[in-house]
């Protein structure tokens, strides 16, 4: 499993994934936020696994919460967006992107995210590397290729 040292390490160098710059991240993005209607803008979210915050940015929320194992990670959030070391109380949408994998505490990413959701999650990933767990009601779903990959987002509405 990979462990903090292990991210703090993978981080030393800004944007080790390339997504920032990568034409096909951008479009990525946009097609994990498709799954929610333009006009919805949540009061309170939180992006759990949110790295340097790729993803936490296009979340269309009033408050952002970024939360990541690695420290080094979550200094290069956006100042909008308030780093926390745990969740703080309920979030309207609880959204999650490749943490929920084999090398992963996915089981404790899953209980997070379940300790936190109070309206919708929004979990995206690698198909074939996803655990899949029951977060509730399946609102929507999309698959698409990615890289050499298909990534499968899934917005689902708390029971």
């Amino acid at each position: 499993m990979q462990t903090k040292q292990d991210l703090e390490l993978w981080y030393q160098i800004p944007d080790q994934w390339g997504y920032f710059s990568n034409p096909e991240d951008l479009r990525r993005r946009e097609l994990i936020f498709s799954l929610i209607p333009e006009h919805v803008i949540y009061k309170k979210a939180i992006d759990i696994g949110c790295g340097e915050g790729f993803i936490t940015r296009a979340i269309p929320a009033s408050i952002v919460h970024g939360l990541d194992l690695s420290d080094t990670a979550v200094s290069r959030l956006p100042k909008d967006i308030k780093a926390v070391i745990h969740p703080e109380d309920k979030y309207d949408l609880v959204v999650s992107t490749g943490t929920l994998y084999q090398q992963y505490d996915h089981k404790s990413i899953y209980d997070t995210i379940m300790s936190c959701a109070s309206e919708h999650i929004l979990i995206s990933g690698i198909s074939d590397w996803l655990i899949d767990y029951d977060f509730g009601e399946v609102i929507n779903t999309i698959s698409f290729p990615y890289r050499e990959f298909n990534q499968r987002t899934t917005l689902y509405r708390i029971k």
